[in-house]
C-alpha cells in the first residue's frame, strides 16, 4: 500500500469512529427544546423562506448571515427524507459536517507533521466529551467550530506558491463560521488578517471581496427590516462602553475554560503557563507562517481581547470554536523540537494515551445534552399517527422540559391537532399511546 493510499484509508476509519461515537444514541436520545424546534421548523420550509441572517444570538440581535440555516437545510432536503425529516436528522446533519472537517484538518496535519501527532491531535479534539456531545445537534455553535476547522485545515495548506483561490476559500470558510456563531471571530479575525498580509494587495483585495459577497443576504436584510435588530448589539455595547479591563482575568477563563473542554481538569489555572509557554514557542518557531500562528496562538490572543472589559459569565459552548486552535497550539510546540524521531515517538505515545481514554471520554459525553425523552415522543408519536391521524390534544404522563413542544414530532409526521377531533392522546413514558 503506497503512503497516500495508507492515508486514505487512515482518513476513512478515522471519520467512520468520530461520526459513530457522535451519532451511536441520537434516534433516543436528541436534545429537542425550544431552540431545535425553531431552527428545525426553519429547515423544514422551502428555500426561498429561509432567514437572511443567523439565528438570535445571547450577544445580542441575530447572527451576520444565513451559513447556519443553509447547511442545516441541506441536511434536511438530503438526510431528512431517510429518517422521516424527524428533528435528529438535523443532529446527524452537523455531526457529518463536523466530521468532514476533522477528516479535513487531520489530512493537512498529517501533511505538517507526523501522521501519528496529527492523529493524536485530531482524535483528542474530536474525542473531547463536550465535543462529541455538542456535535450532533441543532445548534449553530459546533457547525462554527466545523468552519473553524476547515478554515484552520486551508490555513495549513497555504503556501507562498499557493493560488489565490486558495485564499478565498480559506477567507469564505472562517467568515461562515463568524455566520454561524459569533465566537467563531476568535480565529476567523486573525486569519484573515494573516490571509491579506500574507498575500499583501492581492490577498487583502480576496479576503474583503469573499466576506462583502458572503455578506449580501445580510445587507439585503437590512434593507427590507431595517428597524430589526442585527449583529452582536450585546456584545458591540460591551466593547464600546467597557465597564471593566481584566486581561489576566480573561485570559485564565478563555484558556481554562477552552483546554476544560478538551482535556477536563477542572482547574482553570492548570491551562494559563502551558498555553503561554506554547504560544511563544509557536510565534517564535514559525513566525514565518502567519496562517498558522493566526491560527492557533492569536486566536487564543483575540478571545482574551475581546473578553477583557466583559463582566457577563462565561458560557463553556462560546469556546468550542477554540478548542482547535488550542490543541493545534501545542501540537505545533511539540513539532517544533528538532529531533524529529522525539517528535514522532511522543506523538505515538499521545496516540496511544488518547486511544487509551477513548472509552472514558465517550462516557463523560454522556453528562452533556442528552433527552431521552426524545425517543419516548417518536416512539408515541410513530404509534399515533397510524392510530389517529388527527387529535384533539396530546397529553403526557412524564416531565418534560418547558419549551419542547409536544405536538412537533406528531405534526412533523402528518399528524394534525383539531380542537374538534374525538379523541386525547395519553403518552406513556415507555412510549405507549392511550386515547381518550
Amino acid at each position: 500500500m503506497t503512503e497516500r493510499n495508507a492515508r486514505i484509508a487512515l482518513a476513512i476509519l478515522f471519520f467512520v469512529y468520530v461520526f459513530a461515537i457522535r451519532t451511536y444514541d441520537i434516534a433516543t436520545t436528541f436534545l429537542m427544546l425550544g431552540e431545535q424546534t425553531r431552527d428545525w421548523t426553519i429547515a423544514l420550509g422551502g428555500i426561498t423562506n429561509l432567514p437572511l441572517v443567523g439565528a438570535p444570538s445571547t450577544a445580542g440581535g441575530r447572527g451576520f448571515g444565513p451559513a447556519y440555516y443553509w447547511l442545516l437545510w441541506l441536511g434536511r432536503m438530503i438526510i431528512g427524507p431517510f429518517m422521516d425529516n424527524l428533528p435528529h436528522a438535523g443532529g446527524i446533519t452537523v455531526a457529518l459536517f463536523q466530521s468532514i472537517a476533522d477528516v479535513w484538518l487531520l489530512m493537512a496535519l498529517s501533511r505538517r507533521i507526523h501522521w501519528a501527532l496529527a492523529l493524536a491531535l485530531c482524535l483528542l479534539i474530536a474525542s473531547a466529551p463536550f465535543d462529541i456531545a455538542i456535535s450532533s445537534l441543532i445548534w449553530n455553535p459546533p457547525v462554527a467550530a466545523a468552519f473553524i476547522k476547515m478554515a484552520t485545515a486551508m490555513a495549513l495548506s497555504l503556501t507562498a506558491a499557493s493560488p489565490i483561490w486558495h485564499v478565498a476559500i480559506a477567507a469564505a470558510l472562517a467568515w461562515m463560521a463568524v455566520q454561524s456563531h459569533l465566537s467563531g471571530i476568535f480565529v476567523a479575525a486573525p486569519l484573515l488578517v494573516a490571509l491579506a498580509v500574507t498575500k499583501r494587495l492581492k490577498g487583502l483585495l480576496v479576503a474583503t471581496a469573499t466576506v462583502l459577497i458572503l455578506q449580501i443576504p445580510f445587507l439585503i436584510s437590512l434593507v427590507r427590516e431595517p428597524s430589526a435588530p442585527a449583529g452582536p448589539t450585546a456584545a458591540i455595547s460591551g466593547l464600546t462602553h467597557p465597564q471593566a479591563f481584566r486581561p489576566w482575568v480573561a485570559y485564565a477563563s478563555v484558556t481554562g475554560i477552552t483546554g476544560n473542554l478538551v482535556i477536563p481538569l477542572y482547574d482553570d489555572s492548570e491551562f494559563t503557563l502551558p498555553v503561554f509557554i506554547a504560544a511563544i514557542v509557536v510565534a517564535i518557531i514559525y513566525r514565518k507562517d502567519l496562517p498558522l500562528i493566526a491560527v492557533t496562538a492569536c486566536g487564543i490572543v483575540m478571545a482574551t481581547v475581546l473578553f477583557t472589559t466583559s463582566t457577563r459569565p462565561y458560557d463553556g459552548y462560546w469556546f468550542v470554536t477554540l478548542t482547535t486552535a488550542m490543541i493545534l497550539l501545542f501540537g505545533m510546540a511539540i513539532a517544533a523540537i528538532p529531533s524529529k524521531k522525539v517528535v514522532q515517538w511522543i506523538g505515538f505515545a499521545l496516540l496511544a494515551i488518547v486511544a487509551w481514554r477513548q472509552p472514558a471520554r465517550i462516557e463523560d459525553s454522556k453528562r452533556f445534552f442528552k433527552y431521552p425523552q426524545y425517543g419516548t415522543m417518536v416512539k408515541a408519536s410513530q404509534d399515533l399517527i397510524v392510530k389517529a391521524p388527527v387529535v384533539r390534544d396530546i397529553k403526557l404522563e412524564f416531565e418534560v422540559h418547558p419549551t419542547m413542544d409536544r405536538f412537533f414530532i406528531y405534526k412533523i409526521l402528518g399528524g394534525k391537532i383539531d380542537s374538534s377531533a374525538l379523541y386525547t392522546a395519553v403518552f406513556d413514558s415507555n412510549g405507549s399511546v392511550r386515547l381518550q
